[in-house]
């Protein structure tokens, strides 16, 4: 016959597993705003003891408070968020090109340039005022020329400055992240889900995904001194 007190234990673990989904959920509600933080839930189970009269419910243990996130859409999100970077990075650039090279017919664009010199060379070509309006156009076609190689200069140094800093970028993240995965180790080799450092080391992938395609990939930490450890 189990205890006297058996019921009342039952409750008491209730109570406390009520308690540990109650903090969580109040931890849910004061991170609503916070950057990159993942709902987290409580992951109970069942506890059981035998008698001699079969198996009785013994209360409910909490296991662990988990987040509740799908790897698979995060990847699927990195992979997106990689292109998303990449052509908005080409837009940005490619539209610099463009004002270099727009040519309305009102500004001094290259087929406005061309189209006055041609216009000139065929108008009369043998007029001494021709003549001298044909070598002013070509000068200002020289100009132009020598205008937009200088703004490609200017382009390609930008970019090349812009990659510079991009890699610091990267550096610096990944520096981040590889402290962030020795404090995750760290906690949870004693068992506990370390929520909030994964929840700041998934929000750095997504920063760094916009730059630079990344692939992640999360292995077993072992225990040197029990290697049959599940950690």
């Amino acid at each position: 016959m189990p205890s006297q007190f058996f019921g009342l234990n039952i409750a008491y673990t209730g109570l406390l597993a009520s308690n540990a989904a109650m903090n969580t959920t109040s931890n849910n509600i004061a991170n609503v705003q916070t950057e990159g933080y993942s709902r987290q839930q409580v992951t109970q189970q069942a506890l059981r003891v035998f008698q001699t009269y079969g198996c009785a419910g013994a209360g409910v243990e909490t296991l662990a408070i988990e987040r509740v996130r799908d790897e698979f859409y995060d990847g699927r999100f990195w992979d997106n968020n990689a292109q998303l970077g990449e052509y908005d990075m080409k837009q940005y650039y490619m539209q610099q090109l463009e004002t270099y090279f727009d040519d309305d017919g009102k500004s001094t664009g290259f087929k406005t340039i061309f189209d006055q010199l041609m216009v000139t060379l065929l108008k009369d070509p043998n007029s001494a005022t021709a003549k001298s309006q044909f070598v002013g156009y070509a000068g200002a076609l020289t100009e132009y020329f020598n205008g937009m190689a200088g703004n490609l200069e200017k382009v390609q140094k930008d970019i090349n400055q812009e990659i510079k800093l991009k890699v610091d970028e990267i550096n610096s993240i990944a520096g981040e992240v590889a402290t962030l995965n020795k404090q995750i180790n760290t906690i949870e080799l004693t068992g506990v889900k370390a929520n909030e450092l994964r929840d700041r080391r998934t929000l750095l992938i997504d920063e760094l995904s916009k730059i630079v395609d990344v692939q992640v990939k999360e292995t077993p930490i072992i225990d040197a001194n029990n290697e049959d450890r599940e950690t």
